[in-house]
């Protein structure tokens, strides 16, 4: 059996009110499509076409046409009606065709820019692990045991923000793909996640004399979600306060419980955002620091996004430029 092409769709959406030799319609559609191809400005073959379109409506005799009786016309009129349809189909598939490259273009650059983020943060991590290892087996021959705990936490804390990364590129494909799936089970949102995050990035903390200061309305607040998939929204939030938050400052997180919702105001102070950006920091891909030798892959808040949602919760964000910036995380707290 024949395959349907895309011509048959066009030919069934356009003309199927006109008796045509499709053939060599469709020798003119491929013909087309063929200049599509080779033409690299989209514009102006979409012009070059435009200008014929206008050409051939200029030469039909001036009467009112109806699809409906171009049977009763002259042949030679029937075909520059049924040439300008076919123009006009072809004008259309062009400007499609630009924007879809247009977009295409951006997508790409985009990933570029993503790969070559990624590829330094893995090299200036890697080669720093690989120099602190050096040290410590150098002081180990000399039976010099001084400040080897810190060169330790150092290759802790560095190993960590390898797989953070790694699990955010992982979680970003997982989406995009339609294939992260929730594992739910019962846990403390304070207990469970944000405690042990807070001990795990301890070292940072320290180094940047920032304090973690938790305020909560009762003893338990007790989600059913995916535990882990929670270890990665708060992972994220609070390596954003790290970055963009100024040193010898508090993160300050509350705790709400609210009509059968949980709500976690994440707030640091720093830089913040223009009331501009905040509406698209949740986009893949946006990044509105990239000074200081700050690097990131525009994808954690992304994630982030995602996953609150996929447990039907929302994520919105506050900031008072220059000042502080606050991420407000309501949770359907119904178990």
């Amino acid at each position: 059996m024949q395959k349907k092409s895309d011509f048959d769709d066009i030919e069934m959406s356009y003309l199927q009110k006109i008796r045509m030799d499709s053939k060599e319609y469709k020798r003119l559609y491929e013909k087309g499509l063929e200049l599509i191809e080779k033409e690299p400005d989209s514009q102006k073959l979409l012009t070059t076409i435009l200008d014929d379109y206008l050409k051939r409506l200029d030469d039909l005799p001036p009467m009112e046409i109806s699809l409906e009786k171009i049977n009763s016309y002259d042949e030679s009129l029937q075909e520059k009606i049924k040439s300008l349809i076919l123009f006009g189909t072809q004008a259309v598939l062009i400007r499609e065709n630009s924007k879809i490259h247009k977009n295409l273009k951006e997508t790409n650059q985009k990933y570029r820019d993503l790969l070559s983020v990624v590829t330094h943060e893995f090299k200036n991590s890697l080669t720093s692990i690989y120099g602190y290892n050096r040290i410590i087996k150098k002081r180990l021959e000399q039976k010099r045991y001084d400040n080897l705990l810190s060169l330790t936490e150092n290759i802790d804390r560095l190993t960590k923000n390898l797989f953070a990364m790694v699990d955010t590129l992982l979680n970003m494909f997982l989406i995009e793909e339609g294939k992260l799936r929730l594992e739910r089970q019962l846990f403390d949102i304070v207990e469970d996640v944000i405690n042990p995050l807070v001990d795990e990035l301890a070292a940072p903390l320290q180094h940047r004399k920032q304090e973690v200061v938790i305020k909560k309305e009762g003893d338990k607040n007790i989600f059913y979600g995916d535990l882990h998939l929670m270890h990665v929204v708060f992972r994220n939030l609070f390596l954003n306060a790290l970055q963009y938050g100024k040193e010898e400052t508090n993160i300050e997180i509350s705790i709400f419980s609210k009509d059968k919702t949980l709500e976690i105001h994440f707030l640091n102070y720093g830089e913040g955002l223009k009331p501009e950006q905040i509406p698209h920091i949740f986009e893949k891909f946006s990044r509105f620091h990239q000074s200081k030798g700050r690097s990131n892959v525009g994808l954690g808040l992304y994630t982030v996004k995602n996953i609150i949602e996929m447990h039907g919760g929302k994520i919105k964000a506050e900031s008072e430029p220059s000042e502080w910036m606050k991420f407000i995380v309501s949770l359907p707290n119904k178990y």
